[in-house]
């Protein structure tokens, strides 16, 4: 699946803020969690405000695969060849996933074993409209990795596969 490929319909439904908020907290450096509408990781904008920050194809979020799963996250498609699943819960109804990930773009700050600890914790609810049928992200938080997570990430980090 591919977000290029979603109805407008679809894409129109998720740009609206009070109906698909996203619970975010980018990570390493960042002070605070706060919400954000979906539209800025799946439209660009009409207008431009900064000569400096134009916003391109590449700074949105695209679906990923998880075990035949397709979710929709946060995360610009930059990221994509350094996230790795670590573990996958689905609920019983298969309604809600929860996903616990490792993303290594910031390749440099994970040089040691300690750097395996850095995941992230993403809840994906089911959108189930015009026909589709996908999971897209209402909570997407850096989280450290503990115990068994924590090993597959340093698996992960050590070019090991991880299932």
């Amino acid at each position: 699946m591919k977000l290029a490929d979603l109805p407008k319909e679809v894409i129109d439904d998720l740009c609206q803020d009070e109906r698909w908020r996203l619970d975010i907290d980018p990570g390493f450096d960042s002070k605070h969690e706060f919400w954000m509408a979906w539209r800025h990781f799946i439209a660009l904008p009409e207008e431009t405000f900064s000569p400096y920050s134009e916003k391109t194809e590449e700074d949105l979020a695209e679906f990923l695969n998880f075990n035949g799963l397709s979710v929709l996250l946060p995360v610009m498609r930059t990221h994509h060849p350094y996230i790795r699943l670590i573990r996958l819960l689905t609920s019983s109804d298969e309604k809600t996933l929860t996903l616990f990930l490792h993303d290594s773009f910031h390749e440099d700050w994970f040089q040691d074993k300690w750097g395996a600890r850095y995941g992230f914790l993403a809840v994906a609810d089911r959108y189930q409209k015009f026909g589709c049928d996908f999971y897209l992200a209402s909570y997407y938080h850096f989280s450290y990795l503990i115990n068994d997570d924590y090993e597959a990430a340093k698996r992960i980090m050590a070019g090991e596969q991880c299932d």
